[in-house]
């Protein structure tokens, strides 16, 4: 052992060739000088074994750089195998499209897509992945992280059985046909803009035997003969939070919702859809039992029934939604027909400032016996008959609901209700309906 003459450390020599503790060398010994050992150890003889090279700060140099090199190598290594980093972009940093990405990826991987145009076209393959942008919060990058279909179809597909853990979040989809979820998938589309698609079923998302979660979107000028926004046949997805506007069809411009699905839609706004026929805002058919619960369904128009909803074959609970200023022929705000079960249940809404060019401002029903329990009525606007609501054919129960400032246009047009003579109204007795300045009449029965 040695003393340091910078640190006052000891250290063997031999085994270092400088101070381990602050890296000092030693100076060279001039020739002829005794080497001065500490207590105990004797010098080395004539005839002994010669002393270890010792090593110097620059071979030690050397041994720091190979392991730095043997590191690297090794992180190499685990970045080849294990590529999808949390941390880490990986699209197109570490593959040209987001495709590739997604058919190396494994079950629970995330694959990061830089902001930019990427024309393709991709599906899941049944991976249980997440696909997002560098910042799926941000309404800035979600517009610029463009995923184009370039006019060849499906630009998004669920189609093998992905489950809620496959995610898409944070993208614009364009430029096809918007998304497709097949299957019995039940994806997680989330804080995306769905815009400018075309499609036969579904421009903005068609779901077909599925249940997604279809959540916190924009879903924006996608046009379609049925479901401009989104077309849910034979499934039960919730649909939650998202902005549905500006989208156009024959049928549905906003929504359909056909053949017994059930889904949920809770807390959207549904405005300013076009229909050149039926249900400007939604369209209910065939069996379907949804909730339809704290939604704004406004500004819709259908150029001939159900300019907010249209109900037909079906069971809805609409609940506590609002409903205002949409426009059609019959039932601005809402028309039903052909549905005589009891169970369909308006209740909680608020119907107001819609408008029919014939019948029904607020509500048209024909053939149908909904139970129409505590909504309100008000400022509906009919230029012949049922400013609030026209009922024909029908047998509705009306229980505390609120008819205020409707308008029908004809003299016996019933201002709040109009009845035609094969239809039976039922009221609690006596009537605890509120009506309120309405024109010409509250009610007319025929």
């Amino acid at each position: 052992m040695i003393k340091c003459q910078n640190c006052g450390m000891n250290y063997d020599e031999e085994e270092y060739g400088f101070c381990p503790y602050c890296g000092h060398v030693p100076e060279e010994k001039p020739d002829g000088e005794e080497e001065i050992l500490p207590a105990g150890k004797k010098s080395m003889q004539a005839g002994s074994a010669p002393d270890k090279p010792k090593k110097t700060a620059k071979g030690k140099l050397k041994f720091v750089l190979l392991g730095l090199i043997l590191v690297i190598a090794a992180a190499a290594l685990v970045f080849a195998f294990f590529p999808f980093e949390e941390s880490g972009v990986t699209v197109p940093d570490q593959y040209a499209t987001i495709q590739e990405a997604i058919d190396a990826a494994e079950d629970g991987d995330e694959i990061v897509v830089q902001v930019g145009i990427h024309r393709e076209n991709i599906d899941f393959r049944g991976k249980n992945i997440i696909l997002k942008s560098t910042d799926p919060d941000n309404p800035e990058i979600v517009a610029e992280t463009i995923i184009d279909g370039g006019g060849s179809g499906t630009v998004v597909s669920f189609r093998s059985g992905e489950t809620e853990e496959a995610v898409l979040s944070g993208f614009t989809i364009t430029g096809g046909s918007g998304i497709l979820v097949s299957s019995g998938s039940s994806p997680r589309i989330e804080n995306c803009t769905i815009e400018d698609n075309e499609a036969e079923y579904g421009a903005g998302i068609a779901v077909f035997d599925s249940s997604p979660y279809i959540l916190n979107n924009e879903i924006l000028n996608n046009s379609s003969f049925l479901g401009g926004g989104i077309f849910i046949e034979e499934s039960s997805p919730l649909v939650e939070g998202n902005t549905i506007s500006r989208n156009n069809a024959e049928m549905g411009s906003g929504v359909v919702i056909i053949s017994n699905s059930e889904p949920k839609l809770i807390d959207n706004i549904i405005s300013n859809n076009r229909a050149t026929r039926l249900g400007g805002g939604l369209v209910v058919a065939l069996g379907s039992t949804p909730t339809i619960k704290d939604n704004t369904i406004s500004g819709n128009a259908a150029e001939r029934n159900g300019g907010g909803l249209l109900i037909e074959e079906s069971e809805p609970v609409i609940e506590d939604n609002l409903i205002t200023q949409n426009r059609a022929a019959n039932g601005g705000g809402i028309f039903v027909v052909n549905s005589m079960e009891a169970v369909l249940l308006i209740t909680g809404n608020d119907i107001n400032g819609n408008l029919a060019y014939i019948a029904g401002g607020g509500l048209y029903m024909e053939g149908s016996s909904p139970t129409l329990d505590s909504n309100t009525f008000s400022d509906n606007i009919s230029e012949h008959l049922g400013g609030a609501v026209a009922i024909y054919n029908s047998t509705p129960v009306f229980l505390r609901n609120i008819f205020e400032n409707n308008q029908a246009g004809d003299p016996d047009g019933g201002g709040a209700v109009w009845v035609s003579a094969d239809s039976v109204l039922e009221l609690n007795d006596p009537d605890d309906n509120t009506y309120t300045m309405n024109l010409p009449n509250d009610l007319f029965s025929e």
